[in-house]
């Protein structure tokens, strides 16, 4: 006669099964963490919330873990108390942009926390989210290389109208390259290096009809280290050591062998022309538009950013006001107040105040929202001039310019942080990406 008084089931069969059970739900929960941990990474979570976010969901899911993170690589060491026993996961990466994913990411998180689905129904919700095509083809992302260029000649790099058309070709040629760097893997650690170069050569030789220095900037704008340099300073002071040096050094590194490839290029244009030519990244050389005109190509650039870094359409409304409050304050403080210092501090503080307050009464993620408004704030092309100057020996000049660079991401910092203590002063206890 079976203990339970159940035909065909006995004591012993239903605490087997109960343990089958829980040993397939935390492998599912393991599961969707680590697919959670490779969504962040490879959408473009700033690591010091990475790392955060995920001990929170553990927690959430009864996991004990152990989060790690560094550039392009996670580790999660997922421990057993019961058994003393202990599995570590070695997840491997690349970093990247892709703001629509990593919002989408961030609203099934909501729904997770607020348990509006469970662990079994957002595992292949994460999956699909992961295995989506891209919102924006190809060539609309080549043809936005170009675009970029040309808006932020225009905006940043104090180019006139036949700069503008010299930037808008150069970066055509560069969104074809990285279109061939995404087919070819073995040309992609090949890929900045040719660009600078290449844009050297051209801009060398259309020089007489442009400035040098606005159209060669403006054409490798997209591989500008600014956000990288500026993300790692974040980090560093985040006390997260590892991965802002890390991110700083690359970003150092990056801006050496663009101003490298440039002034190769430009050499090679010589050697080719039998005559010098005078290409120097000198952006006071440069006879720019009226800054009135700003306003009408500043938001397209910003839209042209948030097709880059692939930001839904239905949100570049809300990103291009959230950027122009910014960068109207920036303009404020820097052309009519003068205040070249406070500039970058009350520009980031003013994006990342509208930025915060928007996320948390629309629900949007607000590292999205900020995130185009920013790479108009960060000093990549300081950092290019700087070591353009050191190569052609001006040692007084390039020491000051990666000064200026390093002072104007430690700017940024304190405006991001201030206005998120300000909006959240005892953090947010719930996950969500948060801010940079």
């Amino acid at each position: 006669m079976p203990e339970t008084g159940i035909p065909g089931y006995s004591k012993k069969s239903v605490e087997q099964k109960n343990i089958v059970h829980a040993i397939d739900l935390l492998l599912l929960h393991q599961r969707f963490l680590i697919l959670l941990a490779k969504a962040l990474m490879v959408y473009g979570s700033p690591l010091h919330y990475l790392e955060d976010n995920l001990g929170r969901i553990a927690r959430l899911l009864d996991l004990e873990v152990t989060v790690s993170a560094i550039p392009g690589l996670i580790l999660l060491s997922f421990e057993d108390s019961v058994t003393h026993t202990s599995e570590t996961k070695v997840i491997r990466c690349a970093n990247g942009w892709d703001m629509h994913r990593l919002d989408e990411t961030n609203q099934l998180l909501r729904r997770v926390v607020y348990g509006k689905i469970d662990i079994p129904m957002a595992v292949p919700l994460l999956e699909e989210i992961m295995t989506a095509k891209p919102i924006y083809a190809w060539y609309w992302q080549v043809l936005n290389w170009g675009v970029i260029s040309w808006t932020l000649c225009l905006v940043c790099f104090d180019g006139s109208w036949k700069d503008s058309g010299i930037s808008l070709a150069l970066g055509l040629m560069a969104g074809c390259l990285n279109l061939a760097a995404q087919k070819f893997s073995g040309y992609t650690n090949f890929f900045e290096v040719s660009v600078s170069i290449l844009t050297g050569l051209f801009g060398a030789a259309l020089s007489q009809w442009g400035c040098f220095g606005a159209t060669s900037l403006s054409a490798t704008v997209v591989l500008l280290p600014g956000l990288v340099m500026t993300t790692g300073v974040i980090e560093l002071s985040s006390r997260h050591m590892i991965a802002g040096t890390v991110r700083i050094f690359y970003a150092l590194l990056l801006a050496f062998i663009i101003a490298y490839g440039l002034l190769i290029g430009v050499q090679i244009y010589n050697q080719m022309a039998g005559h010098e030519v005078d290409a120097l990244l000198d952006l006071t050389q440069c006879r720019g538009l009226s800054k009135w005109t700003w306003f009408g190509s500043f938001p397209l650039g910003i839209i042209s950013i948030s097709v880059l870094v692939n930001i839904h359409w239905r949100h570049w409304i809300s990103v291009t006001v959230v950027a122009g409050i910014s960068y109207g304050v920036f303009w404020l403080f820097k052309f009519h107040l003068l205040l070249d210092d406070l500039a970058p501090v009350v520009a980031s503080f003013v994006l990342g105040l509208v930025a915060n307050t928007w996320s948390k009464f629309t629900g949007q993620t607000a590292y999205m929202i900020l995130l185009p408004g920013e790479m108009f704030l960060v000093p990549g092309s300081v950092g290019v001039r700087g070591f353009a100057s050191l190569l052609s020996k001006d040692g007084a000049q390039g020491a000051q310019l990666a000064m200026q660079m390093i002072t104007t991401c430690l700017s940024i910092m304190i405006g991001l942080f201030a206005s998120t203590f300000l909006v959240y002063p005892k953090g947010k206890r719930n996950s969500a990406i948060l801010t940079v």
